[in-house]
């Protein structure tokens, strides 16, 4: 069986076809799952759990409801994320090293509709990772950021049967739907910023990209498991200016961004969509007033579109 290619979730029709036909076969149940066991291990269904991994893990692309229609069932994706990040220490006069750690949920949720019955699928990650970030102060607002990230993460199944797709319970159980895994993340990044602040404006542009070697481990099933690389890139701009309002004696200032965010690489489109962009706005308040780029809390808003991709998000976060 080859790959199932634009899958948000990663067995979305061929699987499903060759089982219907098999269940019609005069054959024994354990026979049928045993057949297609190893059809589930050739479909590469790794680069798609690794991709969700990826987009739980990773930050280029923000926390925000997603809409995928690329022609199939529209499954809607919910991203979280709680980071922080602090300075740890100098390295030079120009460069600093900061620690930071993430915790992050996605949720996936999409029904199949299966002959006269239906699946109802929803997919959790969860991860949580930490690493080292050096800024290093490059001149004329330039700013160089490599970081390593390791991590953790746990990808789960929960499918509910409806009508005639109980038939295919007894082989898709613990194979496509209803099973777990762990993963470890190992996640290189570089970031290239430019930044500006002039009479309290304040400017800022970047580009990052991250590779991320995704590895699970305690599989609920040994055909389960898979070892993939995932890619991400991100570009974001920003303009923020004063408001001449306080909040909570800080100064409060309105800021616009817009970013494009996307995958690379041989499974970038397993998802359902390969690229999102993103436009909003937002107000923020420094955390320290007496920095003149200290970090800020924002509360903003954003739409996200692209090819078969839409979202919305309203968020309150900290910005470093």
């Amino acid at each position: 069986m080859p790959a199932v290619k634009a899958m948000l979730l990663p067995t979305r029709a061929a699987c499903i076809g060759t089982l219907l036909m098999m269940v019609a076969m005069p054959v024994a149940a354990q026979s049928l799952k045993d057949t297609f066991r190893p059809l589930v291990a050739e479909a590469n269904l790794g680069a798609g759990y690794a991709q969700m991994l990826n987009l739980a893990a990773t930050p280029d692309i923000g926390a925000a409801r997603f809409e995928i229609d690329d022609g199939g069932n529209q499954p809607t994706i919910d991203i979280f994320r709680l980071p922080y990040q602090s300075r740890w220490l100098a390295l030079s006069r120009d460069s600093d090293l900061y620690w930071r750690v993430s915790g992050d949920y996605l949720q996936q949720k999409e029904d199949l509709d299966v002959g006269g019955g239906s699946i109802a699928s929803k997919w959790s990650a969860y991860s949580l990772t930490g690493g080292l970030l050096a800024k290093i102060r490059l001149g004329n607002g330039f700013t160089l950021a490599p970081a390593l990230d390791f991590g953790v993460a746990r990808l789960d199944n929960r499918a509910d049967y409806d009508g005639t797709a109980n038939l295919l319970k007894p082989f898709f159980d613990e194979l496509l739907f209803n099973w777990r895994t762990n993963a470890w993340l190992v996640t290189p990044s570089v970031q290239l910023g430019w930044n500006r602040i002039d009479e309290g404006r304040r400017i800022s542009i970047s580009g990052h990209v991250a590779r991320s070697w995704i590895s699970s481990f305690g599989e609920s099933d040994r055909v389960l498991e898979f070892n993939e690389t995932a890619n991400i890139y991100s570009l974001r701009a920003e303009h923020a200016a004063p408001t001449d309002m306080q909040l909570a004696g800080r100064p409060l200032d309105w800021v616009i961004y817009g970013g494009y965010a996307g995958f690379f690489g041989p499974n970038r489109d397993v998802l359902g969509f390969t690229s999102v962009a993103e436009v909003g706005v937002g107000m923020e308040t420094p955390l320290v007033t007496d920095q003149k780029s200290a970090d800020r809390a924002r509360l903003g808003a954003s739409y996200l579109f692209g090819e078969h991709v839409r979202g919305w998000t309203i968020s309150l976060s900290l910005q470093y």
